[in-house]
């Protein structure tokens, strides 16, 4: 009996350890976490499981996805290797608080949100392109190296404390919508495209000694400075300059140590007006940040602007210094000084802030000879220093350079005209720039005339 209890016992004891281990091998083994990828620099390599962590550096060497948020604190660093590509996608954030660094032949393509924080650094000698969809933000420093492209499609903001460095090529696409705070610097190996729209703000300054193109539009509240190995190119873009905007040229100083244009001169915003304007509330036009405006008077020596005497009384009262132009016809020394005289007689009465001025640039003049028509600009601007006034001459950079012997004038102020540019293709010293033809003030129905003035002619 006691043999038959101890062999049953022990046929108990090992049917109980083959079913435990039979349940044994039908369990999942419990998965241990994989070690990390280190690199030869001590790197970490990015996983979709990675919670960046600070004081270390981490690496992306194939293609990454990011749907939601990760944040790479101020003492981590991210290093994106040839080949890699980093894909930030619409409703997923990059939080970078540290170094970003993107390699030659790597690509960053954001369409959510990307932060470059105060005291980051990103340096992108690859590509990164923002897509319609992304919205960037740079608080820090970013640099688009000299072989790298950079594109915006989307929303950018370059806060006070950011600076962008274009060493190469960056394009601002049709979509996109910039606004600049900080500084942007365009060294002579960059080149920036503006095809869309980009603002700067009061305290901003667009610093240029490389290729600018612009067929977007550029409003300029901030400072927009060229070296003087700058290249501009327009193609119907618009350049518009806020209240407060400065253009400063090296390149004009270089030219003539005399151009009014050059050195960093406060300027004046103005317009000039005539009866295609229609009623204009001049209340409204100060209050938009006018300081002065020109108003047309006369045509040849038969028509008088019928809004002319509303305009100047109106505007001078609203506070607005004001300038009077006339439409010349003139064709011949008879011809001009018959209408000097009949300009004369409707401006005498009045007491402009601002140059009286004869406008050059009618079609019949085209057939006279540059002599021809210099006689003609001389002898109007003698008739108006008769008369007590400040002459000065408007015409085209073109005419300027090519139709008038603006060295036999040089007693008088001129006015340029030339629009979509950053600077006007007129050699040589001015006073008055006019811009712009497509300007939108308030009290202004319509278009209107935009003008700079870099003399405050009225002191």
């Amino acid at each position: 009996m006691k043999r038959f209890l101890k062999t049953a016992f022990m046929i108990i004891v090992f049917s109980a350890f083959l079913a435990a281990g039979a349940y044994a091998e039908d369990e999942p083994p419990e998965e241990l976490p994989a070690e990390p990828q280190i690199d030869e620099n001590g790197y970490i390599k990015v996983t979709e499981d990675t919670v960046p962590e600070e004081n270390l550096n981490y690496y992306i060497d194939d293609a990454v996805e990011i749907h939601e948020r990760i944040v790479f604190p101020e003492s981590a660093g991210l290093l994106i290797k040839k080949g890699a590509h980093l894909q930030l996608y619409a409703g997923g954030t990059a939080d970078i608080r540290g170094t970003l660094i993107v390699e030659q032949g790597a690509r960053v393509t954001v369409s959510g949100t990307f932060l470059a924080r105060e005291n980051s650094k990103v340096e992108c000698d690859g590509e990164f392109a923002a897509t319609k969809s992304s919205d960037v933000h740079i608080a820090g420093e970013f640099i688009n190296g000299g072989e790298s492209t950079v594109s915006f499609g989307g929303k950018l903001s370059l806060y006070n404390s950011g600076v962008y460095e274009n060493k190469g090529a960056t394009s601002f696409a049709k979509s996109a919508e910039a606004v600049l705070s900080g500084n942007y610097v365009v060294p002579e190996s960059g080149k920036l495209f503006i095809r869309g729209s980009v603002s700067t703000t009061l305290n901003s300054e667009i610093s240029a000694d490389g290729y600018v193109y612009l067929s977007g539009r550029l409003y300029n509240t901030g400072t927009v400075s060229f070296g003087k190995k700058a290249v501009n190119v327009f193609k119907d873009g618009q350049f518009v300059l806020g209240k407060s905007g400065r253009v400063l040229d090296e390149r004009a100083e270089e030219k003539s140590e005399n151009n009014k244009t050059g050195g960093d001169k406060k300027t004046l915003r103005g317009i000039d007006v005539s009866y295609y304007q229609g009623a204009v509330d001049w209340k409204k036009v100060k209050a938009a940040g006018i300081d002065f405006a020109f108003l047309r008077s006369s045509v040849g020596d038969y028509y008088t602007d019928e809004t002319f005497d509303y305009n100047i009384s109106e505007a001078q009262r609203a506070g607005i210094k004001v300038g009077v132009y006339h439409y010349c016809r003139a064709d011949s020394a008879e011809s001009a000084r018959a209408e000097a005289k009949y300009f004369l007689d409707i401006v005498k009465q009045y007491k402009p802030d601002f140059p009286v001025v004869v406008d050059i640039e009618d079609g019949r003049q085209e057939k006279l000879s540059v002599e021809e028509l210099t006689l003609i600009a001389d002898i109007f601007c003698e008739e108006v220093k008769k008369a007590g006034f400040q002459p000065m001459i408007y015409s085209s950079a073109s005419w300027l350079n090519n139709r008038l012997d603006t060295k036999k004038l040089s007693d008088n102020e001129i006015w340029v005209a030339h629009w979509g540019t950053l600077k006007p293709a007129y050699n040589g010293s001015y006073g008055v720039w006019q811009y712009s033809c497509k300007g939108r003030v308030s009290g202004i129905n319509g278009a209107v005339d935009l003008d700079i003035a870099y003399i405050d002619y009225s002191k």
